[in-house]
């Protein structure tokens, strides 16, 4: 599945876990989840995954993402979404007008 995302800006958290007495680290960006003509869909954080921390940059992507059972925390058991992909958009990609979808003849 995949989403044009916005990245705004990226924070790290970073601490000792309570249970385990292990350091993290958590990147995550600020972003803004938009649709294909470039309006704002969400606001939100996403948590960037370690083999994707090089690649990502403020900018605009293509992000995709792959459902997955949550291990730990509040999504425990829950079914998420988490990114394992992100394309860079081209510049100007949303100046660019689109061709509107044509309706079925008939």
């Amino acid at each position: 599945m995949q989403s044009i995302l916005q990245i705004l800006a990226i924070n790290v958290k970073e601490g000792t876990a309570k249970k385990s007495g292990q350091p993290y680290r958590i990147p995550e960006a600020q972003c803004v989840l938009k649709n294909d003509d470039g309006t704002v869909a969400a606001v939100g954080v996403l948590v960037i995954p370690k083999q994707l921390e090089e690649s990502a940059k403020l900018g605009e992507y293509t992000g995709t993402f792959a459902l997955e059972a949550g291990t730990f925390g509040e999504n425990q058991g829950r079914i998420v979404a988490r990114l394992v992909g992100l394309t860079p958009l081209p510049p100007g990609y949303f100046k660019n007008p689109r061709p509107a979808a044509v309706p079925p003849l008939g």
